[in-house]
């Protein structure tokens, strides 16, 4: 059973390795690929937008495909694209292979998390998502610097094949180890929205968005913050691997606080710590000279993945609360807004430096960990959160035993 769960974690690694060593790589990529830096960022965009909008689009579609072929399907198209991604000669062929790997990625990690309950005994549920997603986590603490890191010295596409070979290894390993997996009951595309489109469910997705928004604004363009303040090359893998341990940090502990103190009251005091953390990083850039202003940053990166990121433990926990009726589609609903402002952030981080410096983009951060502050507030008027169904929501297989193991 451990065996077989390693392998659901090693692709959730994977793909988190991939996704979150770009804010480390996009200097190089636009230097090799003789384009800026605010244009090779939309490959950031354009992966989050895909994972946003396929991933349910891609759930309805192949809701009926057994889920071990699915899996391995999954994360053989993504072992492709990072090949691909690795000879990329353009950046056009190269945000192709991004489109590929959003696919894929949305396809694989909320299957892999259904798989993952499925296998294991009811009191062993929250332990086996843990596993799976501790792939993710482990990537943005050791991956993402470890890439960067890998980079700096040999080329950018260097990340991209040992990722490419690290998802076939996961891939074998799951067509192998894996027991044979039915279909789970599909939910439709209409039924999806017609969750999506309830007032606490919205105004819960839309802080979730400015939220993303306001940790990739700047976690994208990092590595050119932290050039314009006088650090560079290794300063920029130890940087990552900051933030990495403080966001793993953050999210257990942000798990801790919401079931001591409540998952609204976790949720408001991590937007409000990363607000201030991110308004700190920018004043920090423009007070202190370089690299003294580079050096305090990265120590500044550990607080701000841990403010960051203990938010997300708290909101997905106020998510299966919300949409109790039909949880996987609500967590499938959370994660899309996770990716929307993933796209959202680097989006307008690559407007926010060709107007004005780099060093503002902390302070934009603020300014969106504040909006999404005053969005949650906004979210517990009682009319927001009792407002009716519009029409009940199918219940699939996997809803009891997701809600099970959240709580």
């Amino acid at each position: 059973m451990l065996a077989r769960l390693f392998w659901l974690s090693l692709g959730t690694f994977m793909i988190g390795s991939e996704a979150f060593l770009m804010a480390g790589l996009l200097p190089q990529i636009a230097g090799s690929l003789h384009t800026p830096v605010a244009v090779a960022g939309q490959l950031v965009t354009v992966y989050a937008l895909t994972y946003a909008v396929g991933s349910p689009v891609m759930a309805t579609l192949l809701g009926n495909v057994p889920r071990k072929p699915l899996l391995v399907a999954a994360l053989a198209t993504f072992a492709l694209a990072n090949a691909a991604a690795a000879l990329a000669t353009n950046l056009p062929l190269l945000m192709l292979a991004r489109v590929l790997m959003g696919l894929s990625a949305g396809v694989f990690v909320p299957t892999a998390n259904s798989v993952a309950v499925g296998m294991v005994p009811p009191e062993m549920r929250a332990r086996a998502i843990a596993t799976v997603i501790g792939g993710m986590t482990v990537a943005v603490a050791l991956g993402a610097p470890l890439g960067t890191l890998v980079a700096g010295l040999s080329s950018w596409r260097t990340p991209f094949a040992a990722v490419a070979v690290g998802a076939a290894l996961a891939t074998t390993g799951l067509a192998l180890g894996l027991p044979r997996q039915p279909a789970a009951v599909p939910v439709s595309l209409a039924d999806r929205l017609r969750l999506a489109g309830r007032p606490a469910i919205l105004a819960a997705m839309f802080s979730t968005t400015l939220w993303a928004m306001a940790t990739f604004v700047l976690f994208v363009y990092v590595a050119g913050l932290l050039t314009h303040t006088g650090v560079g090359g290794k300063e920029i893998s130890i940087a990552l691997l900051t933030f990495g341990v403080g966001s793993a940090v953050g999210n257990i502990y942000g798990g801790i606080v919401a079931d001591r103190i409540g998952a609204t009251r976790s949720a408001a005091f991590s937007l409000v710590a990363l607000a201030v953390l991110l308004a700190l990083i920018a004043t920090t850039a423009w007070s202190l000279p370089a690299p003294a202003s580079g050096f305090a940053i990265i120590a500044l990166m550990f607080f701000w993945g841990a403010a960051g990121w203990s938010f997300y433990p708290a909101q997905t926990s106020r998510m299966t609360t919300i949409g109790a009726e039909a949880p996987v589609v609500a967590l499938s609903l959370h994660s899309s807004a996770l990716f929307f402002g993933q796209a959202g952030g680097a989006a307008l981080g690559s407007l926010a430096i060709s107007l004005t410096p780099v060093a503002n983009l902390g302070f934009i951060g603020a300014s969106l960990a504040s909006l999404s502050l005053i969005v949650l507030g906004l979210s517990l008027r009682p009319q927001a959160v009792t407002a009716p169904a519009l029409a009940p929501v199918p219940v699939a297989v996997d809803d009891e035993i997701c809600l099970h193991a959240a709580e």
